[in-house]
């Protein structure tokens, strides 16, 4: 049951229910002994003096539970010990009632007494205030035998419930401290799983990147024309060395792909946030080498993303629309922008030569690293529809910041930029 706590809530935990549990038995045998006293002073009514004496302890106890402070305890054992004197003094004087001292009525004050123990904070100090109740309950209930007429037979109530109740709070240490013996192991187990996600995570980042940066170049300038190289492809492949050397690239987030602007209020998205974006910086450097790219929808919505999801959404519109270059066999694309109350998606459609996803899987690294699994640790989703002959589809939908439907800005689809 502990183990599965944290270290620091697993001793707490423990001493919080079994001292629940002590003082309700406590509050039972103190009920008890109350109902049983005023049915037998029916009959004889000097026991009256006994219910107050129990209605003190009870008291003690209550106010013993709620604040549980040495103090209390003390007082519940000094009062505690009074009254198992009292009760067992008036209880047994009565003429003719009880044959032995070992009754269970005479008992329940003292088991009651015993129950302090409980609500220690360790199993060793919880023993001892246990002890030294029960001692007190029993040295107290013989000086008050010893003051009647009926003779002393030990108290096995009290006893046992004495043994059950530093069992139970042995058993308890025991199991607090192979639980702080476990807790290591499974703080390291957490840690190693942590460690096993932030490892597949920058791999998955690393791969990615791979495929956005030198593998996006090397497709770029084996489809340049012989001769110098357009401005365009130039200013790429310098952007290009500049985050391979500049920048963390496994980790940061390339604030120079990223400017757009991500306003509080949705009833005022800036009209250049379709220029300050990620996506269209990639559509930028698609048509730089020489794709024909047409963009529909709502662009403005791209304002919603925050940094690492624009930074992200832009690579892996960038990735598609190099697959374009690379495989369609077209030279044009179009890119669709929708948006809902709480999700931005886009769609890159090619009329190209197609593929299937499950038999290209194998050799289309970049389909899996740059764009499906970098969506998906957005918390989005992609999905492919595509068959030889009949083009490629590509949806990418990840959440964005909420809107509320009153504050929708209308949106009408814009010519291509």
């Amino acid at each position: 049951m502990s183990l599965g706590l944290p270290g620091h809530l697993v001793q707490l935990t423990l001493t919080r229910a079994l001292a629940r549990a002590a003082h309700w038995f406590a509050l039972t045998c103190l009920m008890a002994a109350v109902v049983s006293v005023a049915v037998l002073s029916l009959h004889s009514p000097e026991l009256w003096v006994t219910v107050g004496v129990v209605v003190a302890m009870g008291a003690l106890l209550v106010l013993f539970t709620r604040h549980r402070r040495i103090a209390f305890a003390v007082a519940y054992l000094v009062v505690g010990t009074l009254g198992v004197y009292v009760f067992t003094t008036t209880v047994l004087g009565v003429p003719d009632a009880f044959p032995a001292s070992n009754m269970f009525l005479v008992a329940m004050p003292k088991m009651a007494l015993v129950m302090v123990g409980g609500a220690g904070i360790t199993a060793v100090g919880g023993v001892l205030w246990s002890t030294a109740a029960f001692i007190l309950a029993e040295a107290s209930a013989f000086l008050a035998i010893l003051t009647t007429t009926v003779p002393y037979r030990p108290d096995l109530f009290t006893l046992s419930t004495y043994l059950v109740l530093v069992g139970a709070m042995v058993l308890a240490g025991i199991d607090r401290r192979a639980s702080n013996a476990a807790q290591p192991a499974i703080h390291r187990a957490v840690q190693d799983g942590a460690n096993r996600q932030l490892r597949d995570a920058l791999d998955t980042r690393a791969i990615a990147l791979l495929n956005d940066t030198t593998v996006a170049q090397l497709v770029a300038l084996s489809l340049a024309e012989p001769g110098a190289l357009s401005p365009g492809l130039t200013a790429s492949l310098k952007y290009t060395l500049t985050t391979l050397h500049d920048t963390n690239w496994l980790t940061d987030i390339d604030a120079r792909t990223n400017t757009a602007l991500q306003p509080t209020d949705t009833q005022k998205l800036p009209s250049d946030a379709w220029l300050s974006s990620a996506v269209y910086t990639a559509i930028e450097r698609s048509r730089d080498r020489g794709l024909v790219v047409e963009v529909t929808g709502d662009r403005d919505a791209l304002a919603r993303l925050d940094a690492e999801s624009d930074r992200d959404v832009g690579l892996a519109v960038q990735h598609c629309l190099v697959n374009v270059i690379l495989h369609a066999g077209v030279a044009s694309a179009e890119v669709a922008v929708e948006s809902d109350l709480s999700t931005i998606s886009l769609l890159i459609t090619d009329a190209g030569r197609g593929f299937t996803e499950s038999e290209s899987a194998s050799d289309r690294l970049g389909i899996r690293q740059s764009v499906r699994r970098r969506i998906e640790q957005l918390g989005g989703s992609v999905l492919i529809w595509s068959r030889p002959g009949a083009g490629t589809n590509v949806r990418l939908t990840v959440p964005a910041a909420q809107i509320q439907p009153q504050d929708q800005p209308n949106r009408v689809k814009r010519p291509a930029a």
